[in-house]
């Protein structure tokens, strides 16, 4: 009796747990932004859930799925170019999945995570290597056109390999590109001798204008001469015609003079000059010249 009562009791239990169990996974609920994909003993569904409430199975496992938004980045990156150096660089990838694969991207794949690992990651890292062998030189992979040239060669090559695996490509970008030692001394040395160099042409422009100034100070100084001479030039000439026309003047006086002395004149003036007094000495005519000398009158 105590026996079967044990037994009932058991059975009460276990049955009540299993209605417990039964209860909690007779249904569950997606996030949103999210997917869940069931599976029966190890048997995939094809119809992943969507978000919201679901009846289901209890006896189905779920495997949740992110469709949200993803950014994968990849830091140093080495990058070969033409000249068989290697360009580091870090590399984001922008990327979300397509909800309807992700039966199959379980199935072929795995979670998320494995995406990553398993496809997205190799498929950069290639595409990567690929690219590098369309540059140059290292250093053009400062240049802005090849920047645009590898952020379009690899969203073409991820997009396309990609779509067909369920993950859809948004956007790659590149960001801290690092050349390689021996190419960033170079490059240093050469901005040193470029930046030298036009130190050295700023110098020399200020040893011409210096030298341009001196040239028009020496062009005034001669123009100041040559209007000094030309001054005293012009006041000896002023200096000369003035003695000339007096001198002219003179000649002119004493030809009008010469010509106006006549001997009544000379009678006239010595009238006017005679105080009436005799000449005491008078001198005769003749070979002889007689001179008389007059007893003075009181």
């Amino acid at each position: 009796m105590n026996l079967n009562l044990s037994i009932k009791t058991v059975v009460s239990v276990v049955a009540l747990f299993f209605l417990i169990w039964v209860g909690m996974n007779c249904y569950t609920t997606v996030s949103p932004g999210h997917n869940k994909v069931a599976t029966l003993f190890g048997e995939i569904r094809d119809r992943p859930l969507g978000e919201g409430f679901h009846m289901v199975n209890p006896l189905l496992k779920f495997h949740t799925y992110d469709l949200r938004v993803h950014t994968e980045t990849w830091s140093k990156v080495a990058v070969p170019s033409q000249d068989k150096l290697k360009t580091s660089m870090d590399i984001s990838v922008t990327f979300r999945i397509n909800p309807s694969y992700t039966p199959t991207m379980l199935q072929e794949t795995g979670t998320l995570s494995d995406v990553v690992i398993k496809l997205v990651t190799p498929k950069v890292r290639s595409l990567l290597r690929e690219a590098g062998k369309t540059v140059e030189k290292s250093q053009d992979f400062y240049l802005d056109h090849i920047q645009r040239e590898l952020q379009a060669f690899m969203e073409d090559g991820l997009t396309d390999y990609m779509a067909v695996k369920g993950i859809i490509v948004e956007a790659v970008l590149f960001r801290d590109i690092t050349l390689p030692q021996v190419v960033t001394s170079a490059v240093i040395q050469t901005k040193e001798r470029q930046e030298q160099l036009e130190r050295e042409k700023a110098q020399l422009r200020i040893v011409e204008q210096q030298a341009q100034q001196q040239v028009k100070q020496a062009e005034a100084r001669e123009q100041a001469a040559k209007s000094d001479a030309n001054a005293v030039r012009t006041l000896a000439d002023a200096e000369a015609y003035q003695i000339e026309k007096l001198a002219d003047a003179q000649a002119r006086a004493n030809t009008v003079l010469a010509k106006s002395v006549t001997s009544s004149l000379i009678k006239y003036n010595a009238i006017a000059k005679w105080n009436g007094a005799y000449p005491q000495t008078l001198m005769g005519g003749g070979p002889d010249g007689l001179i008389l000398q007059l007893p003075a009158t009181d």
